[in-house]
């Protein structure tokens, strides 16, 4: 996710551990031993991240409302994106990015997905769902194997994680709401807000895609153009 927009330890950090507690009502997801399958998953906060996006299920209603705005959602559900990284054997880990202010990428040259460095020790439990919508939207462009990106192929994966996004605060309530770092407060709670505006003409979306992706082509072979992708060039 550019600025958002890539030996067991593998299972979830217990929530008791981290600085949030969920409301009474809420599961957290079983533990997943991930060295099943992805043997290279050895990080707790990955792993936690990778456990919430598994068990998490989008809206169908929100799903088609993207849609309608003509943006196309690269997977329906967390457990398809897991299952996606697990059959490609995509690699994730925490790195320094070449450019200030990523968040995440994903190299299709090492077929891996990376995540900045300054977060790999965070004991934020909403950072770590934000992690966590940043490997689903790295993991679309993984899905697209052509190494190139545009407009309308970031407005689709954006898309995804506004859904995925609002799925997390219907299970957890308000457990962005406090937090300062970028990768929630600058990234996926920005996208949320933006693609659920009620502006039918999307003009604070069309200006924050204009600003960090203006220098893309409005669509691609794989991603036709949409009148939102259109708009950002113009």
């Amino acid at each position: 996710m550019t600025p958002i927009s890539p030996v067991y330890a593998s299972i979830a950090t217990p929530v008791s551990k981290l600085r949030w507690t969920p409301p009474k009502t809420v599961s957290k997801p079983a533990d997943i031993d991930f060295s099943k399958d992805m043997p290279w998953v050895r990080d707790s906060v990955l792993t936690t991240a990778l456990s919430e996006i598994n068990d998490l299920t989008f809206s169908q209603e929100d799903i088609k409302y993207i849609e309608n705005m003509g943006m196309q959602l690269p997977f329906k559900s967390g457990k398809e994106c897991v299952d996606f990284i697990e059959k490609e054997n995509i690699r994730l880990y925490f790195a320094k990015p070449f450019e200030k202010g990523v968040h995440a990428q994903y190299s299709f040259d090492r077929n891996a997905i990376m995540i900045n460095k300054k977060y790999q020790n965070t004991k934020d439990f909403a950072v770590m769902l934000a992690i966590g919508e940043a490997i689903l939207h790295e993991a679309g462009h993984a899905k697209d194997k052509d190494g190139q990106s545009s407009v309308q192929e970031e407005l689709n994966f954006l898309g995804m994680n506004a859904v995925a996004h609002r799925a997390f605060i219907k299970k957890y309530g308000k457990v962005f709401s406090n937090s300062t770092a970028p990768i929630v407060a600058d990234g996926v709670s920005i996208y949320e807000r933006l693609f659920f505006d009620p502006d039918p003409d999307k003009k604070r979306l069309i200006a924050r895609m204009k600003e960090k992706y203006g220098d893309l082509p409005s669509g691609d072979r794989l991603h036709p153009p949409s009148k939102i992708a259109r708009a950002v060039l113009q």
